[in-house]
Order: C-alpha cells, then structure tokens, then sequence
C-alpha cells in the first residue's frame, strides 16, 4: 500500500514517521513545496520517497493533503487529473466545511473524506514532527450526508495503528467544536499577550503567563487563514466568551464576592 503525504510540515511530517513505524509493505511518499523540504523530509525519515511533483502520487492509494487550508483548494484541483480514480483521498485541516466544496472537484467526490487529527503543538514546522504526535488523540471525520465509509476502512486502520481513535462528526458540527475548542483558545492566546505586554514585565511572568501565551507563540498567517475559513462559528465563540468575561468585570468591579463564580469556572474546566 502506497500513502501519499502533501505537504511535509508538523503533521504531514509527524503523520509519516508514524505510518514508517508500522512497517511491513506500506511505502509513504511525500510532496513538498520546496526542494529543501524534500530533502529535510527524507533525512527525517518521515517518508520513503520525496518530490515536489504531486504527479507522483499518481499510484497511491491514500492521498492526505496537508498543507495549510489555504492551499488545499489548489492542491485538490491539481491532483484531480492524475490521482487513480479508485484512490481515497483525506486532509487534515481543523475547518471542514470548505474543505468538503473544494473536494467537488475530484474525478468521484466520495472518494474524499474530510480529516481532523485533533493533535498538534505551539510550533510549527518538520522539525517539530514527532511518530507519537497523535497517540491518545481524537481524529474526527467529517463525511458527506450519506456517504458510504466503507472505502476507507483501511484508512481508518491506519488511524488507529498510529494511536489515534477516529470519531465521526458533521462538518458544520466539527467546525462549531473547534470554534470553541481550539479556534477562540488561540484567539485568547493572542489578545492576552497583546494585552499584557505594554503593561507588565513578562521576566516576572511564571507559570500562569507562559501558558496562557503558549499559543500566540504559534504561526500567525496559519491562524488568520483558520479564522478566515471558521468566521462564524468563532464570532459566536468570542461573542460567548465576551460575555461570560464582562459578567466576572461587573461583579470584580462591584466588590461583589466572586467565590462561587470562580467555582463554577472551576467545575466547567473538568
């Protein structure tokens, strides 16, 4: 079995060097956008072959596209020509809904399951890539209405061998999961140290600070293009937050004893 990997960055990369430890017959190829990707790709051992011609994925049988979610309508349309016919084809981006158009135009849209791994780090990058990076974790796929998911059992094993347990969800379920979930915690992430900096030291900041900025350390055009392609569901997730945040001001503010209010806070984070 042949999987081919577009895009070779934290998890194009990490999504190789787990499939190479499970050994046997499965060949993982590889397509970066540069040619020094390619080789930092091959000296990683995250794939068995490299290019960065996405005609040489034209006798996989898997195809996961994960690049940005800014390219994969590019990269979809480029493949459509050359990919088997009988070849499934996933991603990995955290916004489905547009992800599943742009797969309209493949030679047979049901051979497109939209994919999730719901695992990753601050940092970006090959470098950052690591085999266990998905042990433990969620990957949600988001089907069609009625689409039949036989076809990618053998993907869905593949999943599973690496350590991760496939969920299914709606696209338009996922998305609004991931608005609050993962899309308004980076938003936080980002305001809070926007917020923070012209007033207060960071030197003295301890455990508290860095991990409420752990995630502005992150790539700001990855989260831009997240936020562009989700933009409703993470105004209603601001908009809740919002809320919730100027009921803690008005009663700070008030000297009302917030006590209880913290244990609510408390309670919901378990």
């Amino acid at each position: 079995m042949r999987v081919g990997i577009v895009g070779l960055g934290l998890i194009g990369g990490s999504l190789g060097l787990a499939l190479r430890r499970l050994g046997g017959s499965l060949e993982v190829r590889g397509v970066a956008h540069h040619a020094e990707g390619v080789a930092a790709a091959q000296q990683r051992g995250a794939v068995d072959r490299a290019s960065t011609d996405l005609r040489d994925l034209s006798d996989c049988d898997i195809v996961v596209v994960a690049t940005p979610i800014n390219q994969i309508q590019s990269v979809l349309e480029q493949i459509a020509a050359d990919i088997p016919r009988q070849a499934i084809v996933t991603d990995v981006a955290s916004v489905k809904r547009p992800v599943l158009a742009w797969a309209r135009s493949l030679p047979d849209p049901s051979r497109f399951l939209g994919g999730h791994p719901v695992a990753g780090k601050e940092r970006s990058g090959l470098s950052e890539s690591d085999a266990t990076l998905f042990r433990g974790e969620t990957w949600v796929f988001t089907p069609d209405d009625g689409q039949e998911l036989t076809p990618f059992d053998e993907w869905f094993r593949l999943v599973r061998a690496i350590g991760a347990r496939p969920q299914i969800l709606s696209a338009d379920a996922h998305d609004r999961q991931m608005a609050f979930l993962s899309h308004l915690a980076f938003t936080l992430s980002l305001a809070y140290a926007q917020t923070v900096r012209p007033f207060a030291d960071p030197r003295l900041g301890g455990p508290g600070y860095r991990g409420m900025v752990r995630l502005a350390e992150g790539d700001p055009t990855l989260y831009e293009d997240i936020t562009a392609t989700n933009r409703g569901p993470l105004v209603e997730a601001i908009d809740r937050f919002a809320d919730v945040l100027h009921d803690y001001r008005e009663r700070i503010d008030h000297g009302d004893r917030v006590g209880e209010l913290f244990q609510q806070g408390a309670r919901a984070a378990h």
